[in-house]
């Protein structure tokens, strides 16, 4: 009888945990997906709220058709074409400007793939590139609305919500054309931050890499000063970013006063 009773018990017992977790993951899901949803949402308003939003993701692992390189720069023309069509469909349709850089050489692809890929070619998804320049987020978002229309995105690295460790930001696409099939990547600016890189930035990684270059040449170690002096430059390029970043953060709140 005692058997009898305490397997009852235990049974009870079991089947309370079981009700309990199954609660338990039906309300992580529903707030997982009340999360998801909401974020989905506010990626569909053109401001900044919706920039921040758009999710960092991978949807599928990025490979070219192809691993052979050869393969790939024949091909590589066509791609870029292709491209600068869809760069021109984009620019048509919003105040945007679009820069198309030419196909990687081949002593880079080269490097990148014996350096940085493992031997892998079908790694290589930037032998295609191009860059779309907003001089504000609202026309931004109108060009990544279309990017998502006009090809299949593969990854998106969302460095507007998650800036580099300089301030850096940019919203950073690889996609599938649909015609050539080839990846490209695509990365979209706004105009204050993408000035910045060209120009101060640029020069701070220059002194940068011939202070590192300097220091490597006579084998040493950087000395303190030398230490210092990046830190420096580093914050300089940092405080720049901030500052651009800033202006387009209250243009978006006058744009949403303006409009209430």
């Amino acid at each position: 009888m005692n058997r009898i009773l305490r397997t009852f018990f235990i049974f009870l017992l079991l089947l309370s945990t079981r009700s309990a977790f199954a609660q338990s993951v039906s309300l992580e899901h529903d707030i997982n997906t009340s999360k998801g949803s909401y974020n989905a949402k506010l990626a569909f308003s053109n401001d900044l709220d919706g920039l921040t939003a758009i999710e960092s993701i991978q949807y599928q692992q990025p490979r070219q058709t192809s691993a052979d390189l050869d393969s790939l720069y024949a091909n590589a023309s066509n791609a870029q074409q292709e491209l600068a069509h869809l760069l021109n469909h984009i620019t048509e349709q919003t105040q945007t400007q679009s820069i198309l850089a030419d196909v990687k050489t081949r002593e880079r692809a080269e490097a990148k793939v014996r350096n940085k890929l493992d031997g892998d070619a079908g790694q290589l998804t930037d032998l295609v590139r191009a860059s779309i320049v907003s001089n504000d987020i609202q026309n931004l978002m109108q060009a990544f609305a279309l990017v998502k229309t006009d090809s299949q995105i593969i990854q998106v690295k969302n460095r507007f919500a998650e800036p580099k460790e300089s301030g850096y930001r940019d919203l950073n696409l690889l996609v599938r054309l649909p015609q050539s099939q080839m990846i490209a990547e695509i990365q979209l600016h706004l105009a204050d931050i993408a000035e910045i890189k060209s120009g101060d930035e640029h020069q701070v990684y220059q002194q940068v890499q011939q202070i590192q270059a300097d220091a490597a040449e006579q084998l040493r170690q950087l000395n303190d000063l030398e230490t210092a002096k990046i830190v420096q430059l580093r914050q300089q390029s940092h405080k720049l970013y901030h500052k651009a970043w800033l202006r387009y953060k209250r243009l978006d709140q006058a744009n949403i006063l303006a409009a209430a």
